[in-house]
């Protein structure tokens, strides 16, 4: 059981979620510039994948 909903949420979040969180985000708190960035949008996702890692004793 996660301490922390967030990473929990994260962590049952499908890919699809994941990706429109990331284009909202960039959408919304990155330069115009930045935000039709594709990688930039793969890091959103990336940072919510390490986020919704296990810490030590939690468990999926």
């Amino acid at each position: 059981m996660y301490s922390n909903k967030l990473a929990e949420a994260f962590a049952q979040a499908s890919e699809t979620d994941k990706i429109e969180l990331a284009h909202f985000l960039a959408n919304n708190l990155d330069t115009a510039e930045q935000s039709k960035d594709g990688a930039r949008v793969r890091d959103y996702v990336a940072a919510f994948d390490r986020f919704a890692a296990p810490r030590k004793g939690e468990q999926f």
